[in-house]
């Protein structure tokens, strides 16, 4: 390849030339700097909507009633797997719910897989209201839209 490229005349090196470098560059701009800029933009975009539901999530917070969930706070009587089973069930929740393991006598994890995000914070905020607060909570998004899979650990206050 080297010597063909000697071979030919000097007006013809220049062109090969050239259109190496015009070749490169366009390369260069298809497959690094237009992709980038794509992907840079489409994270602003994404920026911007979360900031979007940040802002609602926000707002919505004012709306919310204060005080307690339903009216009445329910009070933890027997055991906390106990209770946490009986709200489980009162919310629907129980075919979701794949792990629930007491620790010790004052605290309890769950998980749920593929769990509707509406009915685990309601679940939550009846838990909430009736003596019990979150030690750790887990969230991620689920296979389907609006589901989410959790592992939620409660503490008795």
């Amino acid at each position: 390849m080297l010597e063909y490229f000697h071979r030919l005349t000097p007006r013809e090196r220049a062109i090969v030339v050239v259109a190496l470098l015009v070749g490169f560059a366009i390369g260069l701009h298809a497959l690094v700097i237009e992709p980038y800029q794509q992907r840079v933009a489409e994270l602003r975009g994404e920026i911007e909507q979360q900031r979007a539901d940040y802002d609602w999530m926000r707002s919505a917070i004012a709306d919310m009633p204060a005080g307690e969930i339903g009216g009445n706070t329910v009070q933890i009587e027997g055991t906390l797997a106990n209770f946490i089973n009986q709200a489980v069930n009162r919310q629907g929740l129980s075919s979701q719910l794949s792990q629930m393991s007491p620790i010790g006598n004052d605290e309890i994890r769950m998980r749920y897989n593929a769990v509707d995000f509406n009915r685990l914070i309601n679940f939550i905020a009846l838990v909430n209201a009736s003596g019990l607060q979150i030690k750790d909570l887990r969230i991620s998004a689920a296979d389907s839209p609006g589901r989410v899979d959790s592992s939620l650990i409660f503490v008795r206050r």
